[in-house]
């Protein structure tokens, strides 16, 4: 019996990074959409939206990173970070054109230790599901 050796590339794998963060994205999108009807039709606070956001923030981090990992088949931490701190940067960037008065050092540095746990548990959670 011949064994195939399919040890995946240990270099970085831009496509996976993008993909990645086009999910993260892609889960933002509908996580907002979603939590929109939740209070439009419920008779939930907004008071609740800023817990929400961070949820949602959390969230489409991690499945972007675990995503970019799982996709790539190596270096999970390296690729769930560059993912997180991309979508971080693109983040920020929206919401300073939108409006820059809303985003303060305090907020920053939140969102940034939120990126670095959601990059990191999602690149380990990635590679362990990757079968490369």
């Amino acid at each position: 019996m011949r064994l195939i050796n399919k040890t995946p590339s240990t270099s970085l794998q831009i496509n996976s990074i993008f993909k990645g963060v086009v999910w993260a994205l892609i889960i933002t999108i509908m996580l907002g959409v979603l939590l929109s009807l939740i209070l439009q039709y419920t008779p939930l606070s907004e008071g609740l939206l800023s817990g929400f956001s961070i949820f949602i923030f959390f969230i489409s981090m991690l499945l972007g990173a675990l995503i970019a990992a799982h996709s790539a088949g190596c270096k999970g931490l390296f690729h769930g970070l560059s993912t997180s701190l991309l979508y971080f940067v693109l983040m920020i960037a929206a919401g300073l054109l939108c409006v820059p008065t809303a985003i303060s050092l305090g907020f920053a540095l939140k969102r940034f230790s939120l990126c670095l746990v959601s990059g990191v548990v999602g690149g380990i959670i990635g590679i362990g599901l990757s079968t490369k």
